[in-house]
């Protein structure tokens, strides 16, 4: 009898110390991976690493994570579905084919987030949306305010120059029935960031029900383009070379009217700005910027004055 008590007490102290050790805050981890019809659970007290590895998660299996996480980084993130359990601010550190692509909701119950680093599905275009984002989609549940990131391999800079240049347009829609719809009225997103780097945000006084849509993906706002005051739209800025051949020298263009002070800005097609000049005069409406060494490609011209701007497509042989 007293050999078996004494068994029963190792084997008793050896679960407190197993408990005591899965417990830690400390949790390390080579590689993982959570199958088909598994879970796995990261609480948001745990200090979690993959060793620089991104977690797989099957289609039918979940990473979840306790509500006001903010784990995961571009070289530790999950590629398949998280779910955050609770209400809160979390940081949904969601991936896919080697883009590091976090989703931030304020939500009210749990949540779920995945994304996928292709195109998203076809639909038409709702009432207030221009156009809608061909790189990237997310798929999301549950009632939040919800934060979208993009960066240089989103193709915000095509989006925005090619829908009325204007980065504030830039809004989260959702398909819904076929249809991509603004997630928010108009006008109501926050917009941070450049065209190579930058966020949005949806109305941040009113959660989006994100169960009434498939996926979602940046698209432009109509009415906020509508809203620009386009300088082009009063001065009738044209370019007349374009394409520059490879023997021009100059960048030439012009106005309906004489224009003193303008500000033009030449960025490539990552919407990086390559060249910006100050104070450029349209003497008699006329006006031309130096080739420099701009190699050949698509560019895009910023033009500024008297608080407007508009940007022209600019091709150079």
């Amino acid at each position: 009898m007293k050999t078996t008590l004494r068994y029963l007490t190792f084997f008793r102290n050896t679960v407190i110390v197993l408990i005591l050790v899965l417990s830690s805050v400390e949790l390390y981890s080579q590689e993982l991976y959570v199958g088909p019809n598994a879970e796995f659970f990261l609480s948001d007290a745990t200090v979690f690493t993959t060793s620089n590895t991104v977690v797989q998660v099957d289609d039918n299996g979940l990473f979840s994570i306790e509500s006001g996480s903010s784990w995961g980084s571009d070289q530790e993130f999950i590629d398949g579905q998280v779910k955050a359990y609770g209400t809160g601010n979390t940081l949904f550190p969601t991936g896919n084919k080697g883009v590091y692509a976090p989703v931030e909701m304020e939500h009210s119950a749990d949540a779920q987030a995945k994304y996928v680093n292709e195109a998203p599905a076809n639909g038409s275009n709702g009432t207030d949306v221009d156009a809608v984002g061909t790189v990237e989609y997310w798929e999301l549940s549950g009632n939040a305010v919800v934060t979208l990131p993009w960066n240089e391999n989103s193709d915000i800079t095509n989006l925005v120059n090619n829908n009325g240049g204007a980065l504030s347009s830039v809004a989260i829609v959702g398909l819904n029935s076929g249809v991509w719809d603004l997630i928010s009225a108009s006008h109501t997103y926050t917009v941070t960031g450049d065209l190579l780097n930058g966020d949005v945000t949806s109305d941040q006084n009113i959660p989006v029900n994100l169960d009434g849509y498939g996926q979602f993906t940046f698209g432009i706002d109509r009415q906020v383009v509508l809203s620009v005051d386009d300088l082009f739209q009063n001065t009738g800025i044209n370019l007349l070379s374009n394409p520059v051949k490879s023997y021009e020298n100059e960048i030439r263009f012009m106005a309906s009217d004489e224009m003193l002070g303008v500000k033009v800005s030449i960025y490539d097609i990552n919407g990086r700005m390559v060249k910006s000049y100050e104070n450029v005069d349209l003497s008699q409406g006329e006006g031309n910027l130096p080739k420099s060494n701009l190699k050949s490609g698509l560019y895009f011209l910023k033009f500024e004055h008297e608080g407007k701007q508009g940007v022209k497509k600019l091709l150079i042989e």
